[in-house]
């Protein structure tokens, strides 16, 4: 994964609520799995499907950007998600004079990866590889065995933590894990509610010049 930029283990207890495990790069969390990708799939995942997806629409930051989302069932019930998010290399062209987001490269809003176990590697050749160069002066990724081996790598990621969660829910029940799962989060939002008031009663002021069109001034307080 170019970089070593990802996100592992982003747990979804639903669609919109989630246990993140990261490294850096916090302005990722929220986007990884939106309420768009479970509206889109719902009733029609089964057991050894796995989701990607790097499109704005739906949860994206830029393209290179691609979220692997595998669902956890309970016989046919999804019990819970989880997600990674990794910086791919060179998934297109990426040029300064881009208007269009096709010009960007690779743009997928929400596509099987993984179907009943089997990955489709068809699939992402058409969309890494034939796909972005249809449109001219746009290229495709020049890197495509590494991408399928970095999705995979996602995929593996998933499943990991699907087993663990699992494991976990089998010991202790689905009500005892959901449980603590909900304090963890409880307790993350009151520490950065502490935070952000002491944070708020340090900070004053600062005249930062942002560029558009022309310059502007614009006051942060």
């Amino acid at each position: 994964m170019s970089r070593k930029d990802f996100i592992t283990r982003v747990l979804y207890l639903t669609p919109t609520a989630g246990l993140w495990q990261m490294r850096y790069i916090y302005r990722f969390i929220s986007a990884v799995c939106p309420p768009a990708q479970s509206k889109i799939w719902a009733g029609k995942l089964k057991q050894g499907d796995v989701i990607f997806s790097n499109h704005p629409e739906f949860g994206g930051t830029h393209l290179p950007d691609i979220n692997v989302i595998t669902p956890a069932f309970n016989g046919n019930n999804i019990i819970f998600y989880v997600a990674s998010r990794a910086h791919h290399a060179l998934p297109g062209s990426m040029p300064p004079h881009s208007k269009e987001l096709f010009q960007e490269g690779a743009a997928i809003k929400s596509e099987k990866l993984v179907s009943g176990g089997i990955f489709n590697e068809e699939l992402v050749t058409h969309l890494l590889y034939h796909q972005p160069a249809q449109y001219p002066g746009c290229s495709c990724t020049k890197c495509l065995a590494n991408n399928i081996n970095d999705l995979k790598a996602q995929i593996a990621a998933n499943q990991k933590r699907i087993n663990h969660i699992s494991m976990l829910i089998k010991e202790y029940g689905k009500g005892t894990a959901q449980f603590y799962m909900n304090n963890i989060q409880d307790n993350a939002e009151l520490s950065v509610r502490r935070l952000l008031k002491s944070v708020s009663k340090k900070l004053v002021g600062q005249i930062l010049w942002l560029s558009t069109t022309g310059m502007m001034e614009a006051q942060f307080v």
